[in-house]
């Protein structure tokens, strides 16, 4: 338990590591502890530094809880815990440990190791006695003392939840009640009401509880006054003892190694009634039996100077019966039985005792780690919980060519790729980019991380990597979410992504999540491959089981003037759970469009007649909604405006747009103003999902994806830089899933599918859906499939189920010129509530389309 030291050499908050000897010094106890204590903390920080909480070597078997022969067995090795070494030198049976509490006969238990620091003196292991000595103790012994134990549990997982605290709560106070030692030569000597001994002063929890339940105990010798015993209820046989004697009167403690690896409870001291001496040791009568049956390991008698139940208020530290000057205060926790306070006490000196404010427990610290999830009931283990470490011969080089942690400077890791190719690995955590990351002209360059638990903000930009002219460059397991705060008028042109690859060839982002935000117009996508400012065009771009968060009105995936592009196995949503924008003008400028394509300037038209303020007469048809609209445009509108050269279907839209966006300064009555307000209500939604264009597209693959809450899911379709016409190749897009939310005002991309010219197209078993928004079902036609432009020989298109207020399920429109030989043929369409398949021009074979 404890030796016969002065003072506690080493306390948590000391920065000591060593003591340095002196010529012609003495060499104090405190100091050559030290000296121990002092590297062993550091040695048990670096382990726990270097292998965590606790952990053994992969594939060990130390430690391991299996059941051999219907019990209970704890494998034989080594464990570290805590930065101790717990040591089992052979197969263990969980109920062979001394006096452990017996396991429940059924459920689940969590079985755990606890560790500590046991500190063994000669009266508690009598093998540390040398025989030449006749009994006189030299040294105490530490080693790593450890339990293993159970606690009841529900689930099968490991866990630490339920586990023991490392160590007491309570913090004590210790102060000198009585004058200090008058520094008058002629005064008595030593202490001015009691001798005080030269040593430890040792306050000691006996049974847990609160600063006003626990029992607490003290010894002005540090419990060192000990005497190996064998217990037999009030007879107790000592040990021969040259140092220790008992008397009648002495306040003592039965003491075992369990008891205090255990934690357990002593109840009160017992009280010495009777010494009987003899030269084989003495024998002890106590005042009562006590409960201990068959002398375990470390079995012994303990004198204590005093004792005490509740001492949240000052108790005195008594010895000898006497108040010696020094008190004790317990503050507001919980204290373990076990845990104690050390307090330096000399005799003959003015400052005799070290006095301790608000201080916590000088020891004994438990650490605790689970080692498996075990089943009483059906005697198998569930999970077997140890932490495993590599040793250091197991170690290899890592293949990354530069490592970065959260905090480094990210670009700095990036130039130190070289030009030939390499890969930068980044660990978990959150990295702050204030400028966009950017890598140029390197090749075969992997940027990788170790999932969404990597992290890359953009605190500024839209982009968050910039790649120019990588050939072959890969973004795998990371999480990219770029910035650009709520409100932020759209930055960049061109729709820079989160990550964007710039004239790149064989690009390939995988397993990546992407996150952009809200902006008040089209101002940037998730991933973005484009020709960078020098006209020089992507090669092949593949973008492969990305989960994609996308802001209103952005886009997902864009891939602009690849030769191959090939989009697989993605999922792009609308992103929640971040701040977003209000109102955007981009959304109030459509609606605006919308409401102004029902006026006709022509006053013999149909429609409700609206007088303007120049006295002309226009016509409004559509909803009274809109009529009564355009009268509070009339209204509002001077005939200087009218006069000012825009047309009135300009002035109109721009009208609704401003009532829209700014309704405090809106001149619209409260109809209207309900109107508008229903009109734009839940309009959040993605620009587009995937879009693959440019001036150039020999092969794209879009298969496998997922887009929901877009205006438009997938568009495929190619533009020269003048404007004109383009031919996409061999167009694949199969197995898709597209959700679309348009409101009823929404004028243009509004397709869940959408593919321009081509010379080769198969489409496979689509699914489309469509939500009208904005509190309206009235309003602009929208197709689940439109393919338009000029069309090559070979048209599959085979498997559409749309479901929701789609016009048609699939339009074509062929542009081109006739091809002598060709196969267009379209099957499998379903779209209940519309038309199957609308053909505005060309020749197709259509086949069970419905309707």
């Amino acid at each position: 338990m404890t030796g016969d030291v002065t003072s506690v050499p080493l306390r948590a908050t000391d920065r000591w590591t060593a003591a340095l000897l002196q010529q012609g010094r003495v060499l104090l106890d405190t100091d050559w502890n030290l000296m121990v204590g002092g590297p062993a903390r550091d040695a048990r920080q670096l382990a726990r530094d270097t292998i965590g909480p606790a952990g053994v070597p992969v594939g060990s078997t130390a430690f391991k809880v299996e059941f051999v022969g219907g019990a209970l067995t704890v494998r034989a090795g080594t464990m570290w815990i805590g930065g101790l070494l717990a040591r089992n030198p052979t197969d263990l049976a969980y109920a062979a440990q001394p006096e452990i509490a017996a396991l429940p006969a059924s459920g689940l238990v969590n079985v755990y190791l606890d560790a500590f620091v046991e500190e063994v003196q000669a009266a508690e292991d009598p093998s540390l006695l040398d025989p030449a000595l006749a009994g006189v103790d030299t040294t105490t012994r530490t080693r790593v003392g450890w339990r293993v134990r159970a606690a009841a549990t529900n689930s099968a997982t490991c866990s630490v939840a339920g586990l023991p605290a490392p160590v007491s709560t309570g913090r004590l106070d210790v102060s000198r009640t009585a004058a200090p030692v008058s520094a008058d030569p002629c005064a008595p000597p030593d202490d001015p009401r009691s001798k005080l001994p030269d040593g430890l002063l040792r306050i000691e929890v006996l049974d847990a509880g609160t600063e006003k339940t626990a029992r607490f105990a003290w010894s002005y010798a540090n419990g060192s006054e000990a005497v190996a015993a064998k217990v037999a209820g009030t007879a107790v046989t000592l040990a021969p003892s040259p140092a220790v004697t008992f008397a009648p009167g002495d306040l003592v403690e039965v003491s075992t190694l369990a008891r205090r690896a255990d934690r357990r409870n002593h109840g009160a001291l017992f009280s010495v009634a009777a010494v009987a001496p003899s030269a084989g040791g003495d024998t002890v009568t106590l005042g009562a039996a006590s409960p201990l049956a068959g002398n375990p390991p470390g079995t012994c008698l303990r004198r204590w100077d005093g004792q005490v139940v509740g001492a949240a208020g000052g108790v005195p530290l008594t010895l000898g019966g006497a108040d010696v000057g020094i008190a004790f205060t317990a503050r507001p926790g919980t204290y373990q039985a076990g845990d104690w306070w050390g307090v330096r006490v000399r005799g003959s000196a003015a400052d005799a005792v070290e006095t301790l404010t608000d201080a916590p427990p000088d020891g004994v610290v438990h650490t605790a780690a689970p080692l498996a999830v075990v089943d009483l009931t059906s005697k198998t283990v569930l999970t077997d919980c140890r932490p495993t470490f590599p040793p250091l011969t197991g170690l290899r080089g890592g293949t990354c060519t530069v490592t970065a942690f959260p905090g480094d400077d990210l670009q700095a890791a990036l130039d130190a790729l070289p030009a030939t190719g390499g890969e930068l690995c980044l660990a978990a955590g959150t990295y702050r980019i204030g400028v966009p990351l950017t890598v140029k002209g390197k090749r075969r360059v992997v940027i990788t991380g170790v999932g969404p638990a990597t992290v890359l903000v953009g605190e500024k930009h839209e982009a968050v990597l910039v790649a120019t002219r990588c050939p072959d460059i890969e973004v795998t397991r990371l999480r990219v979410e770029s910035g650009l705060a709520p409100g932020t008028p759209p930055g960049e042109e061109h729709l820079l992504g989160a990550l964007t690859f710039l004239g790149c060839d064989g690009v390939r982002v995988r397993d990546c999540e992407v996150w952009c935000p809200d902006s008040s117009g089209k101002a940037q996508s998730g991933i973005y491959a484009a020709p960078d400012p020098e006209g020089v065009r992507p090669g092949v771009v593949e973008v492969r089981g990305n989960r994609l968060e996308i802001g209103d009105q952005q886009a997902g995936i864009v891939v602009a003037s690849a030769t191959e592009s090939t989009v697989v196995d993605n999922t792009v949503v609308l992103s929640a759970g971040k701040a977003t924008v209000g109102m955007t003008r981009l959304v109030a400028r459509e609606l605006g469009r919308f409401v102004a394509a029902h006026l006709a300037v022509d006053p013999k038209a149909g429609g409700a007649a609206v007088t303007l303020a120049d006295e002309r007469t226009v016509r409004m048809d559509g909803p009274a909604a809109l009529r009564r609209l355009a009268a509070d445009w009339a209204k509002a509108t001077p005939a200087r405006r009218l006069a000012s050269g825009s047309s009135l279907h300009q002035g109109l839209a721009r009208f609704v747009a401003a009532s829209a966006t700014e309704p405090h300064q809106a001149a619209v009555g409260a109809v209207s103003g309900r109107f508008l307000a229903a009109a734009l209500n839940d309009t959040r939604a993605i620009g587009q999902g995937i879009v693959v264009a440019g001036d150039r597209a020999n092969l794209v693959r879009v298969e496998g994806n997922e887009v929901t809450g877009a205006l438009q899911g997938v568009h495929v379709a190619l533009r020269a830089a003048g404007g004109g016409r383009r031919v996409l190749g061999q167009v694949v897009i199969s197995n898709n899933t597209v959700s679309c939310a348009v409101p009823f005002f929404w004028g243009r991309q509004r397709h869940a599918f959408y593919v321009g010219s081509f010379t080769s197209l198969t489409m496979l078993d689509n699914h489309a859906r469509l939500q009208r928004t904005g509190d309206r079902t009235e309003g602009t036609l929208v197709d689940a499939v439109r393919v338009t432009g000029q069309f090559g020989a070979f048209l599959q298109l085979r498997g559409l189920d749309a479901s929701g207020p789609f016009r048609a399920g699939v339009v074509l429109r062929d542009e081109g010129p006739v091809q002598r030989v060709s196969l267009r043929y379209v099957s499998d369409v379903l779209n209940p509530l519309g038309v199957g398949v609308r053909v505005e021009q060309g020749s197709f074979t259509l086949d069970r389309c419905i309707p």
